[in-house]
């Protein structure tokens, strides 16, 4: 495998004049090369499995309401950087004028011109008539049934009349691939390719890929490696090159395909079909009576007409209890014989209940999402079970945000910018406009200190303020010792709205010094509002000549050591919940 970028062109000119020796690749000895077919677990095929997912009812409610989560808000556009070093590569998520690495002044912003073909792709339907979002469902819905998804990026290419080569290609559409006839071709070390080639042009025409002659019998263009084929019909083999399809798992990766969530569950899936089919039949015109009365009498043909009109009745009526009489000796009797428990005495509920929370404790959906708020309380509340489900939803965004969409942006010529889809939960808004005033009050307290803080633009709607170290040519002269600063603090507080955290962009040490420089020595309000200290000056005490008698003057006012920043932030959260003057 070729390596890429700067690394890769680094590796290829130091490597030139040298010849090249790696380690060998592990092979399996199970496989060939060639068309590499996926484990069956007990047997288990794959349209079974497709047909067990659809039948059974708690099993097909867990995937969709999984389904529906994870695409619930869509998905958008994001800068990879706000800034990116044309020299070494180096991307930085706010906006500077010098790269920190290498210093080079060759800076670019994300290029919007890479999304504009792309915003109005994805905007179009496919020809099934099918939006973007339509097919991620089905990618979901593979990848929880098999562990299995193909995406078919269907490329036109554009060939140069004259000189008959490739000039581009284009993604036209975007297409779910079935995984019950996709198959990936590969060696017996799993690497993609090494069995056909074929021509891009001309797909017709396959080759051996042991065979000399490279190019096509029909256009002369050199054929290339097949990495993924479409089995559907017989003798209507469909061939991939490299790029044109994208394959994921989602619960276990591998070399080739992953494994079957529902194989695992399979006994617990048939189980709970069982149990549904014999409630249907339990309560069909075939189910078992409960129970038959035998009645001993001496005349069984007046019986045989008596049963003939029981079975006309329970035509009508299926809950018709019938009635039966017997011969013998002695007196007549009737007898009461139970064919079928109830469903308490054969812990029916219990034990669908247990094989549900199994295949939902799997797939991480909660009760709560199952329309099942009957059981509260400890582990069981509702916060705690969202909790849960978001958690497996965060791992399903992953899939699609760190495998599938870098792979389809790689195929668009998009390097610049992320598709990424949007959490599924709302932020409250009251919690983000707490985080922005703490930005905002941090923003202060830095101006104070001389830095000059620069609102970050596209921060996906939170505030966010870079520092910048002032020039030390243009910084204002420091007020004397004991004096009130330069911009000086408001009395009653000040330094913003007491309560602000120090900002992820802030260094550790210079939050202590935001701390240490905070407490100026000489002021008569030396903390100001909120800080636990007196607001009237110095008390009286101090301004004695002497010691006198009673407590010492250096005691007056007792607040223990200096806080440090992170304690005075800390401080300011409680003091800022007391409303002044309370």
């Amino acid at each position: 495998m070729a390596e890429k970028g700067r690394v890769g062109k680094l590796l290829e000119s130091i490597g030139s004049p040298f010849r090249r020796r790696t380690t060998p690749e592990p092979q399996m000895p199970l496989w060939t090369t060639g068309i590499q077919e996926p484990v069956l677990v007990q047997g288990i095929t794959i349209p079974a499995l497709y047909s067990v997912a659809n039948e059974n009812l708690i099993l097909r409610t867990v995937l969709s309401t999984l389904q529906q989560e994870i695409f619930r808000r869509g998905y958008y556009w994001e800068k990879k950087f706000q800034k990116k070093c044309t020299a070494c590569d180096a991307e930085f998520k706010h906006d500077v004028d010098e790269c920190k690495d290498c210093g080079s002044m060759d800076l670019i912003e994300p290029d919007p011109n890479q999304l504009v073909y792309a915003k109005w792709l994805l905007d179009q339907r496919n020809s099934m008539e099918q939006t973007f979002m339509d097919v991620l469902r089905e990618i979901e819905y593979d990848l929880n049934i098999t562990d299995d998804a193909f995406l078919i990026l269907i490329k036109e290419y554009y060939i140069d009349p004259e000189t008959n080569e490739m000039a581009f290609y284009r993604v036209k559409e975007v297409v779910r691939g079935d995984p019950i006839f996709m198959r990936i071709i590969a060696d017996k070390r799993g690497v993609r390719g090494g069995r056909f080639r074929v021509c891009p042009v001309h797909r017709t025409e396959v080759k051996s890929y042991s065979e000399e002659d490279k190019s096509c019998p029909t256009c002369g263009f050199d054929m290339e490696d097949v990495h993924h084929v479409n089995t559907a019909g017989s003798g209507k083999t469909q061939y991939y090159l490299k790029g044109e399809v994208i394959h994921v798992s989602k619960y276990q990766p591998s070399k080739l395909y992953g494994r079957s969530p529902v194989s695992t569950l399979w006994r617990q899936a048939m189980t709970l079909t069982a149990m549904d089919n014999y409630m249907y039949t339990a309560y069909s015109k075939r189910r078992i009576p409960r129970g038959i009365l035998s009645i001993t009498t001496e005349n069984l043909e007046s019986m045989k007409a008596f049963w003939k009109a029981t079975d006309e009745k329970l035509e009508r009526d299926p809950h018709y209890i019938p009635k039966i009489a017997t011969e013998g000796n002695g007196k007549g009797g009737v007898n009461w014989v139970k064919l079928m428990d109830s469903l308490e005495e054969m812990q029916y509920i219990p034990a669908r209940d247990e094989m549900r929370q199994r295949i939902a404790a799997f797939y991480g959906v909660s009760n709560v999402f199952m329309m099942d708020t009957g059981k509260s309380g400890g582990l069981n509340n509702e916060g705690m079970q969202i909790l849960v489900t978001n958690r497996a939803v965060e791992f399903g965004h992953k899939v699609y945000t760190k495998h599938l969409f870098p792979r389809l942006t790689e195929q668009m010529d998009i390097s610049d910018w992320e598709l990424t889809l949007y959490p599924n939960e709302e932020e409250d808004e009251v919690t983000r406009l707490r985080r922005d005033e703490m930005e905002v009050n941090i923003a202060q307290r830095m101006m104070m200190m001389g830095y000059q803080p620069t609102l970050v633009e596209d921060s996906n709607r939170d505030i966010r303020f870079i520092y910048k170290q002032p020039d030390p040519a243009q910084q204002p002269p420091m007020p004397p010792q004991g004096g009130m600063p330069m911009g000086g603090m408001q009395m009653g507080g000040g330094m913003g709205t007491p309560g602000a955290l120090p900002s992820r962009n802030i260094p550790p040490a210079l939050a202590a010094q935001m701390g240490r420089e905070s407490q100026v020595p000489g002021m008569a309000n030396p903390g100001g509002e909120g800080f636990g200290m007196r607001n009237r000056g110095p008390a009286s005490p101090q301004n004695r000549t002497s010691m006198g008698a009673g407590a010492p003057f250096s005691s007056v006012q007792q607040n223990g050591a200096p806080m440090g920043g992170i304690e005075q932030a800390a401080q300011g959260i409680i003091n800022a919940r007391n409303i002044r003057g309370a």
